[in-house]
């Protein structure tokens, strides 16, 4: 299984189109069980989640925790079976006018 937990900065009012653009694991390799989660250090930021062609979460209020522990396992996680090539996007934005900063956690288990 392949972890991977990325920190992003969000600006205020801010979008990022994909948190895990430019990473290894941005585009998999193999067919696998996709997990993911994302938390947020206040309110305000909402997120969009696609595995390929399947989307997960459409504009979903992220989580609030305390941004330096990890997400609780299964509670805060999405999942979905992906096939080769598929892309894991993670879509970030900011509603509240303020900086945020963002935790994304993606499991990959290929099956």
């Amino acid at each position: 299984m392949a972890q991977m937990v990325f920190k992003v900065a969000l600006a205020a009012n801010g979008f990022t189109p994909n948190a895990l653009a430019g990473s290894a694991f941005e585009i998999l390799q193999d067919p696998s069980l996709v997990e993911i989660a994302v938390l947020a250090d206040a309110a305000g930021v909402l997120t969009t989640i696609s595995s390929g062609s399947d989307i997960l979460a459409e504009e979903r209020a992220v989580q609030i925790a305390t941004i330096n522990t990890l997400p609780k396992y299964p509670d805060d996680f999405v999942s979905d079976e992906a096939d080769t090539s598929d892309r894991l996007k993670v879509a970030l934005r900011d509603t509240s006018g303020v900086a945020r900063t963002v935790l994304v956690e993606v499991r990959t288990e290929p099956l």
